[in-house]
């Protein structure tokens, strides 16, 4: 009776052991979610690229020599041409303020900004173009052209609301780089902009 007695205490023994350890090893193998945590897994994603847009356009050039604020007869050169470009906006995560209270993981980063805007040179098909002797086209005319014709096509996109998509795209792609985290899926995250 005694042996058994001493048996079963053992085998207690081990086993409040055994349920310990397995208790104490997940408590140290779990990652503390913490704002250094979140931090550093949003920054690997550095200039985050939420938005493209891409715009297919006809322009046309032209202007003439002037004299004192008047057009020179004979001097008027011009050109048509049709393109493809595209804008690219995003967030530079490496900026992101994270703070985490209770349940919640806020982010706050700054508002989407213009990455890149540029016209596919292989897509450019010239329509129509001056010859003129007296004030032929240069580069820098169709340098000039390009550069106006990106503005009007930001301007363009912006009155179609392309900022605001920016920013629902921005804050998707962060939910979705915390939401790979382990054990963040108890938070609510929140992603807010800076002014």
């Amino acid at each position: 009776m005694k042996n058994f007695k001493k048996i079963l205490f053992i085998l207690i023994f081990i086993l409040i052991a055994f349920i310990s350890g397995i208790f104490f090893a997940n408590k140290q193998t779990e990652p503390e979610i913490t704002s250094t945590l979140i931090q550093n897994r949003i920054e690997q994603a550095s200039d985050l690229v939420t938005t493209k847009y891409h715009y297919t356009k006809v322009g046309k050039f032209e202007n003439s020599l002037n004299l004192n604020g008047w057009s020179i007869p004979l001097t008027n050169k011009y050109f048509i041409l049709t393109f493809e470009g595209e804008i690219q906006l995003g967030t530079d995560l490496s900026k992101a303020n994270i703070e985490i209270s209770d349940s919640t993981i806020h982010v706050t980063v700054d508002k989407p900004t213009v990455i890149s805007n540029s016209i596919d040179e292989s897509s450019i098909e010239v329509y129509d173009e001056t010859k003129n002797i007296f004030n032929p086209i240069s580069v820098s005319d169709y340098k000039a052209f390009a550069v106006e014709q990106k503005e009007k096509a930001l301007s363009e996109a912006k009155k179609k609301g392309l900022m605001k998509t920016a920013q629902k795209n921005t804050e998707k792609s962060i939910k979705q780089i915390i939401s790979i985290i382990p054990d963040t899926d108890d938070y609510n995250i929140e992603v807010t902009f800076k002014e």
